[in-house]
């Protein structure tokens, strides 16, 4: 659909999906199995762990999952470590929960609009060719960092590319993503431009700025 299929011989580039990527799953603080020598693991948090001031070997598990890569194309190819973003089903993104019983129409809309509305969301297709046989989706706020010469000599599990137009969509929505910060639009307005705004004259007295008030 909108993907190409690289030869294992060429160089690494930004929107190459590999599968089988090595992901920590580390999903609490709250307890960690560490190993103490000599011991049975114990439980500790990573506030005790930070206060006692010492290295320690913690148990953790890991899964494989897929991922596609974020770095730009000329870092993938000379720097240390590349970050990968991991893929995930869509089905893990709202309201693409029971999407396979929504009717062509609506689920068209849907993924025009949630594609285009949530920063943190890359939908990819399903192509049996890269492994996917559900719809895919990149999840932005979950990278995994690989060191280059490894993620090279894993290139048999490079299974697919994003095409020129699907990975220039990528570059605009990964760049969004990290750029994007929050700011109250309203604050440009004095006393009277508020008060008159149709929208923001509602607005309480605690969350107008002191020239506003």
């Amino acid at each position: 659909m909108f993907y190409d299929f690289p030869s294992c011989s060429d160089h690494i580039q930004q929107g190459d999906i590999f599968i089988n990527i090595p992901f920590v799953a580390f999903d609490s603080w709250d307890e960690l199995s560490v190993l103490e020598e000599g011991e049975e693991p114990v439980s500790l948090t990573w506030e005790e762990i930070v206060t006692g001031k010492k290295d320690v070997v913690a148990i953790l598990g890991i899964v494989p999952v897929p991922a596609i890569v974020a770095t730009q194309t000329c870092d993938a190819q000379r720097k240390e470590r590349i970050t990968l973003c991991r893929i995930v089903e869509l089905s893990e993104f709202s309201p693409f929960k029971e999407y396979e019983k929504k009717s062509p129409s609506r689920l068209a809309a849907d993924l025009v609009t949630e594609n285009r509305k949530r920063p943190g969301l890359f939908y990819l297709a399903s192509d049996e060719r890269i492994g996917f046989s559900k719809k895919m989706a990149v999840d932005f706020t979950n990278t995994i960092a690989v060191k280059r010469e490894a993620l090279e000599k894993f290139s048999a599990n490079r299974k697919g590319r994003l095409n020129k137009i699907a990975c220039e969509h990528f570059r605009e929505k990964l760049s969004h993503f990290f750029h994007r910060y929050a700011w109250n639009e309203w604050y440009i307005l004095n006393r009277e431009e508020i008060t008159s705004h149709k929208e923001y004259s509602n607005y309480k007295p605690e969350r107008l700025y002191n020239w506003q008030k």
